[in-house]
């Protein structure tokens, strides 16, 4: 995984500060690049909202979010009423951010997901027969209400787990080959498990 952001030298701790995100904007890739590497240059944008955003007493900053088009980072901006960045914080993977927080029910499914993939990837380990697995997922897909399982996709999530050789859904079965590693002839023999 790569991640762009600033790293700070020996730093003694890592302050945040509330930042509310009341404007979104969208900008070319290359405009994107100018407002990061100009960050002291006006920007019609920022003088076109800078007046939009909401002053209050407490501690949050009300700021801009500006996304990439063709990338997934994105750059907060507090104007503080001028027109260039006056304060900013480049925010990797910002786009993901946002949906996460535009659609619940998306963060939701993404941690159901998640919680699904870790559950198989143990039962699959440990209740593989001659480092196979095989199920046609029913049991899991009652817990997974109420949002529905996309069974293509868990078998999708699973294959970039190092605990598998392989794993395709087909024909209403998920079919997985268990990598060398977590072989252990004796797991599937001992526990008889099999979906």
């Amino acid at each position: 995984m790569i991640i762009e952001t600033p790293l700070y030298y020996k730093a003694t701790d890592l302050q945040t500060e509330r930042c509310q995100v009341d404007e979104v904007v969208t900008l070319g890739h290359w405009q994107f690049e100018y407002l990061k590497n100009c960050t002291l240059d006006d920007f019609e944008f920022i003088e076109e909202l800078r007046d939009k955003l909401p002053v209050t007493n407490d501690s949050t900053r009300h700021c801009i979010l500006v996304l990439d088009k063709s990338g997934d980072d994105g750059i907060l901006i507090d104007p503080q009423g001028y027109n260039y960045p006056r304060y900013s914080a480049y925010l990797p993977n910002a786009k993901q951010l946002l949906a996460m927080e535009q659609y619940p029910s998306l963060r939701a499914f993404n941690q159901d997901m998640m919680d699904t993939v870790e559950e198989v990837a143990q039962l699959a380990v440990n209740s593989q027969q001659d480092g196979e697995f095989h199920s046609d997922l029913s049991d899991i897909e009652n817990d997974f209400q109420p949002n529905v399982l996309d069974k293509i996709l868990l078998a999708d999530m699973l294959n970039n787990r190092p605990e598998f050789k392989s794993v395709e859904y087909a024909d209403g079965e998920l079919n997985a080959v268990i990598a060398d590693e977590y072989c252990d002839e004796s797991i599937g023999e001992e526990s008889g498990m099999s979906m």
